[in-house]
């Protein structure tokens, strides 16, 4: 019986969360996503293999615009072969905070549907092999360093879902300068 009465419970605060109004000025949000990034590969054993997870929080302006900001963790693998038969990986990982603006672009009449451009700063760390300079008979010259730079993406929100796609610009990355991500999320409104 206690089970079922904390099910009920949970089951409210979801349905009140995910059916608050949307895009109304002073309205507080909270996101949830995750994706893909540089392609989609099922595999993370596979070069250029790599997905990222944010959680991000944000408050709605007028013109049912928003500032947001996400916390972000973002791994990517590359492959080597030293001897050509075995493979090793080579994780290179990103922890950063982001911090923008969503300009609404599009809108449905009863507020399901939006389409926002999404310009933000991004600063973080890079952390490539885990600080460890060698990969088998190989010598790593990448560092970790801080990244600074900045991202611009679109986003679809149907009612609580969002799907994203943006891409990620840091100049001060000692792997890759630009990254492109996919991902889908879902926003709790309150």
């Amino acid at each position: 019986m206690k089970h079922i009465k904390v099910t009920i419970l949970i089951m409210c605060l979801t349905v009140t969360c995910a059916f608050s109004q949307v895009h109304v000025k002073g309205t507080r949000f909270v996101d949830i996503s995750a994706g893909t990034v540089d392609g989609v590969e099922h595999n993370l054993k596979k070069d250029n293999s790599g997905f990222w997870i944010s959680l991000g929080t944000g408050k709605y302006n007028k013109f049912e615009n928003s500032w947001r900001w996400n916390l972000d963790y973002l791994q990517k693998n590359y492959v080597y072969s030293p001897d050509g038969l075995n493979t090793g990986l080579i994780p290179v990982r990103h922890y950063s905070v982001q911090f923008g603006h969503g300009f609404k672009l599009l809108k449905s009449k009863r507020r399901v549907f939006y389409l926002n451009a999404i310009p933000q700063l991004v600063a973080g760390y890079e952390s490539v092999n885990n600080n460890v300079s060698t990969a088998g008979n190989y010598h790593i010259d990448n560092r970790n360093k801080f990244l600074i730079g900045g991202m611009i993406g679109i986003e679809i929100e149907i009612e609580n879902f969002t799907i994203q796609a943006k891409q990620r610009w840091l100049p001060t990355s000692s792997t890759k300068i630009f990254h492109t991500q996919l991902g889908i999320g879902y926003r709790f409104n309150r």
